[in-house]
C-alpha cells in the first residue's frame, strides 16, 4: 500500500509493506527506487527460472546434440588428416614412381649400351673376316699363264671393298672406363678461346639420359651403315667362291665337313627368337654372318682343293683330259689326265694338302705319286724320274713331291697329272680354270 509519512520532513514518495499477524505488524517503507529496480529484476529472474527449467527439461538432448556436433567435428578433423596423409603419401609414391622411372632409365641406357659394345665387336669380327684373302692359307698361285682360255661363264667377281675408316672408328660406343650408372656425363659445349663455365647451366638427370639416348641412337645408325655396307660385298664373294667350286665340280659339303674348325658342327634345340631380338639389325646380321660363315668355310676348304698348278711357269698342255689316239697303239683311247711338257728333272709340286697314298712304281705310270686330300679328292702325279716323298708322309699345297721324268708308257720328259673324285678320273682342266676364277678374286 501506498502512505504519506507523517514527517513533514519527508517529502518524498515512499512504498511502504505492512506484515501483520494477529497482534504483531510491522512496516517496511521502501524507495521507489529500490521497487523499480525489483519490479525490473522480475523478468530477469523469471527468465533465468524459464532457463533453468528448460535446461532441466531438455538438458539430455542439449546434451546428446552437443556430443553430436563434437562428434562431427571430430570426424571431420580425421578426414582432413586422413586427406593429407593421402596427399602426402601421394607425394611420396610420386617421387618414388620418379625415382623408378630415373632408375629404370638407367638400367635401360645401361642395358643399350652393353648391347652396343657387343654389337661393335660383332661388326668388327665380321668385318675383319669378311675383308681377309680368302686365299690368305691357300695360296693360289697368281702368275698362272694358261694356254688355253677360262670356261664360258667363268666372270671374275673384284673383291669388296673395304668399309670407310671412319665408319669403323665410330663403332665404339663409350670410352673404356666409362660406367653409365656412375658417370653420366653433361655434354658441354665449349666453343675455342671462350669461357662459358661462369654462365654454365648444368643439364638435368632427364636431359643428359636424353643426350646418351641420341647418342646410342647415332652409334646404332653408324653400325647398321657399317652392316649394309658388309652385306653386299660378302654375298658376292660368298656365290664367287662358290662359283669357283662349283666350276670345278668339287664335292663341297663333303669339303666342308672335313675342313678344320669346321662350323657347321653345332646343334641344339630350336627356340625361336624373342620379340625385341627380331630387329632389322639382327636381320642384316644374320645375312652378313652367313655370307662370312660361307667365305670363311671356303676359306678353309681350299688348302685341302687342288686348284692350284702341279708345275711352275706357263703350263704347256700337250694332251687334254679324255678320248685321245693312244701314242703308242695309234687307236682311240681314254686319256684319265693332262699332260704337260716339262724339263726332265723339274721339279713337281702337290696341287693341295693331303697325305702320300703312292709313292712307287705303278705300270704304265711310272713312278707314280698318289696323294690323298681327303672328301673323295685325290691327284696322281705319272711319269716321274724321282720320288721326293714316302706312303704316309703329310704333305702341304706346293711342296715338291718328285721331278719330271718319263718312266712308264712315256713319249717324252712330261707330268701325267690326275684329279680323282670317289676314285674316278674327271677333269683336271675343271680344277685349273676354278683356280684362275680365285686368283682373278685375289
Amino acid at each position: 500500500m501506498r502512505a504519506r509519512p507523517a514527517s513533514a520532513r519527508d517529502r518524498q514518495t515512499r512504498f511502504v509493506i505492512q506484515i501483520a499477524h494477529r497482534r504483531f505488524r510491522r512496516d517496511y517503507a521502501l524507495r521507489p527506487g529500490l521497487v523499480y529496480a525489483l519490479f525490473g529484476l522480475l523478468p530477469l529472474i523469471g527468465a533465468l527460472y524459464l532457463g533453468i527449467s528448460f535446461y532441466l527439461v531438455f538438458r539430455d538432448d542439449m546434451l546428446a546434440s552437443l556430443m553430436r556436433r563434437q562428434a562431427q567435428m571430430q570426424f571431420a578433423y580425421e578426414d582432413r588428416i586422413a586427406a593429407l596423409r593421402s596427399q602426402i603419401d601421394a607425394s611420396v609414391s610420386r617421387q618414388l614412381l620418379n625415382q623408378d622411372s630415373f632408375e629404370g632409365k638407367v638400367a635401360e641406357l645401361a642395358q643399350r649400351q652393353a648391347q652396343l659394345e657387343s654389337r661393335s665387336a660383332l661388326v668388327a669380327s665380321l668385318t675383319r673376316d669378311a675383308l681377309a684373302s680368302p686365299g690368305a692359307d691357300a695360296t693360289v698361285d697368281k702368275a698362272m699363264a694358261p694356254r688355253k682360255p677360262a670356261l664360258a661363264g667363268s666372270v671374275p667377281v673384284p673383291p669388296p671393298r673395304p668399309a670407310p675408316e671412319a665408319a669403323a672408328s665410330d663403332l665404339k660406343p663409350a670410352p673404356q672406363g666409362f660406367d653409365l650408372r656412375r658417370d653420366l656425363p653433361p655434354e658441354t659445349a665449349i666453343q675455342s678461346g671462350e669461357d662459358v663455365s661462369a654462365n654454365f647451366d648444368p643439364p638435368s638427370p632427364d636431359e643428359r639420359l636424353g643426350d646418351l639416348a641420341r647418342s646410342f641412337d647415332r652409334i646404332e645408325q653408324r653400325q647398321m651403315s657399317a652392316l649394309y655396307a658388309l652385306r653386299a660385298p660378302t654375298a658376292a664373294r660368298a656365290e664367287a667362291l662358290h662359283a669357283a667350286f662349283d666350276e670345278a665340280g668339287l664335292p663341297l659339303e663333303r669339303m666342308l665337313r672335313r675342313s678344320p674348325r669346321n662350323r657347321s658342327a653345332m646343334g641344339g634345340p630350336y627356340e625361336a627368337l624373342p620379340a625385341g631380338q627380331n630387329s632389322s639389325f639382327d636381320l642384316v646380321l644374320a645375312d652378313v654372318r652367313r655370307s662370312v660363315e660361307a667365305i670363311d668355310g671356303l676359306r678353309r676348304a681350299l688348302p685341302f682343293a687342288p686348284l692350284r698348278r702341279p708345275l711352275p711357269g706357263p703350263l704347256d698342255i700337250t694332251s687334254t683330259f679324255g678320248p685321245r689316239v693312244d701314242p703308242f697303239l695309234g687307236r682311240p683311247a681314254m686319256h684319265t689326265g693332262m699332260d704337260f711338257r716339262g724339263e726332265y728333272g723339274a721339279p713337281v709340286r702337290a696341287t693341295a694338302n693331303g697325305r702320300v697314298a703312292i709313292a712307287n712304281s705303278v705300270g704304265g705310270y711310272g713312278n707314280l705319286v698318289e696323294i690323298d686330300h681327303g672328301a673323295g679328292l685325290a691327284t696322281r702325279y705319272g711319269h716321274l724320274s724321282e720320288i721326293d716323298v714316302e706312303p704316309g708322309q703329310w704333305i702341304e699345297a706346293g711342296a715338291t713331291i718328285g721331278h719330271i721324268g718319263s718312266t712308264g708308257r712315256s713319249t717324252g720328259p712330261h707330268l701325267h697329272y690326275e684329279v680323282r673324285v670317289d676314285g674316278a678320273a674327271v677333269d683336271p682342266g675343271r680344277y685349273i680354270s676354278a683356280g684362275r676364277l680365285l686368283a682373278s678374286m685375289l
